[in-house]
């Protein structure tokens, strides 16, 4: 059985700050104004409150709820615009920006019928969270199978963080799987993404209908808001017939005349 784990050094989580260290006030008010967005008091597209009305809500200057605003901008959460004001970055922008694609897109853009199960959903999970990643926050532990053309093609198994991601406990993931759900509810800031060719386990031979010990290919990938663990997800693919595809586009010089 293979754990739900990061191995690759440049996933590691950030280190906690020490909590007994002074937060400056831009920090705490940016801490809230995450915390709205990921619990879509402020959803995607919709337009931030003045600056003015902000720095009364928080009792400060007008420069520091800028300040915080700015960084969120820096991190591709808001967007600001002359005259449009500041407004929460729509989804699709965003995860595009970042790269997390839709399975069913996948699926639906090589030309093949698209389908879905959902396998089981619970909460729990804290075992499979053997790196710690999510340092003892409550979990929701989702797995689902994604088809094309009738045949298994992806095996999400996925982990939550409900202290993030409350609204996830009582979603019906029977109609849209975790993967399209969160990226068009939840915003993230931070991606990392592992590669790595395995052999099938029990579990994984049983859903993706291969022979146990028949080679898979894997993609494990953590996504962050801010220092806030979002979700750990292993995607298990048949390696016959599975491909990832890459383009580089290279600037072309023109010769000297």
């Amino acid at each position: 059985m293979h754990n739900m784990s990061i191995h690759n050094r440049g996933c590691q989580s950030p280190r906690q700050p020490n909590v007994r260290q002074r937060m400056h006030a831009y920090e705490k008010i940016r801490t809230e104004m995450l915390q709205r967005i990921s619990q879509q008091v402020w959803p995607a597209g919709s337009s931030l409150p003045h600056e003015e009305q902000l720095a009364e809500e928080f009792g400060v200057a007008r420069g520091t709820v800028r300040r915080a605003m700015e960084q969120l901008v820096d991190q591709g959460l808001l967007e600001r615009k002359r005259k449009a004001g500041t407004k929460v970055a729509a989804r699709n922008a965003h995860s595009s920006t970042l790269t997390i694609p839709v399975v069913r897109r996948e699926v639906t853009d090589s030309g093949a019928e698209y389908g879905y199960s959902l396998l089981s959903a619970r909460k729990g999970g804290r075992p499979l969270d053997r790196s710690g990643y999510f340092a003892g926050a409550p979990l929701l532990h989702i797995c689902c199978l994604h088809l094309s053309d009738g045949r298994p093609y992806q095996l999400e198994d996925r982990l939550i963080n409900l202290a993030v991601v409350p609204e996830a406990e009582v979603q019906d993931f029977s109609e849209i799987s975790p993967n399209e759900w969160l990226l068009q509810k939840v915003p993230y800031s931070s991606v990392c993404t592992t590669l790595k060719a395995e052999a099938a386990d029990a579990k994984q031979s049983r859903h993706l209908q291969i022979a146990q010990h028949s080679p898979v290919f894997v993609i494990e990938r953590q996504t962050r808001l801010d220092k806030q663990q979002v979700t750990l997800v292993r995607m298990s693919h048949p390696a016959a017939g599975f491909s990832i595809i890459t383009q580089t586009n290279w600037i072309d010089i023109p010769d000297p005349e």
